[in-house]
């Protein structure tokens, strides 16, 4: 079988301006933990604008297709989903994020209401998408996939079988030492994203010690706090530094909370030293 063709969507609206303006990390840690894992085995291709995937999908639609599930995208990637679905029919839907119930009857109310998508992924996603990734890859073809993958219950993930009920694992699979995850700045993976439109992201740890009722991050199975390693941020500082565009002054930080921990004054005395040296972030 040909190398498993992969697209990774984390998509903003950009019709009059950007509704969201950070890099896709998010799909790009996926990306870069599934090619570290498989090497050329899979072909990855990552999408942060609508047109790009539309017209990439009429041109050659991947065998799965990844969504970035968040409130402010869910609906025009339940529509990608649903495209994707029509153009190849063997192909899998995975998701991915925060904008998901944690209770049974929500999560199947969730399926029932998308009936596009096969897989989700919860909580961090490394683990159960590269499981999807190795079931796939076990295929004698690219016809073969979508029943091969969804013919039983993988880990880290809900999936909908091919009768139609889901199945249930252990869906909450994180990962300790956080640089075993290749850095998607260190790889390449988001140079085509400096643009001069999105903000460059940057996460330092995942996690949060706090159990707040109105937050999705406030649940036990996220309670332990994991960190990149200090010279593991400071390289991708520097590398954003020096390859971000003359008109993008802001570094995002999308850790859960920053500032928490004596690290993270270390962190920020880096980017002081960034600042004096390169003029980034202003």
């Amino acid at each position: 079988m040909n190398p498993l063709k992969i697209y990774l969507l984390d998509l903003t609206y950009d019709t009059i301006t950007l509704s969201t303006e950070a890099f896709p990390l998010n799909v790009g840690y996926i990306a870069a933990y599934t090619k570290e894992r498989f090497g050329p085995n899979v072909e990855i291709t990552l999408f942060k604008y609508i047109a790009d995937v539309e017209r990439e999908l009429k041109k050659s639609p991947p065998d799965i297709l990844g969504v970035s599930n968040y409130s402010w995208n869910h609906r025009i990637g339940r529509e990608m989903s649903s495209i994707f679905s029509k153009l190849n029919p063997d192909g899998i839907v995975v998701l991915g994020g925060p904008n998901f119930p944690v209770d049974l009857p929500s999560q199947e109310r969730f399926f029932r209401e998308n009936p596009d998508v096969d897989i989700y992924v919860s909580v961090e996603g490394e683990i159960g998408f590269t499981n999807v990734v190795e079931k796939a890859l076990e295929a004698k073809s690219h016809k073969e996939i979508r029943t091969k993958v969804l013919s039983k219950p993988i880990d880290g993930c809900i999936t909908r079988s091919t009768n139609g009920k889901l199945q249930y694992t252990i869906p909450e699979i994180r990962i300790k030492k956080l640089d075993e995850i290749p850095s998607p700045y260190l790889t390449g993976l988001m140079d085509k994203f400096f643009d001069g439109k999105l903000c460059p992201t940057i996460q330092t740890n995942r996690g949060c010690p706090f159990h707040c009722t109105f937050c999705t991050d406030g649940r036990d199975s996220v309670n332990q706090v994991n960190n990149f390693s200090l010279d593991r941020v400071h390289a991708e500082i520097d590398y954003i530094a020096t390859h971000v565009t003359w008109n993008k002054a802001q570094l995002l930080i999308s850790d859960l909370n920053f500032g928490m921990f004596p690290k993270d004054t270390e962190i920020c005395d880096y980017i002081d030293e960034s600042k004096k040296k390169y003029g980034y972030p202003k």
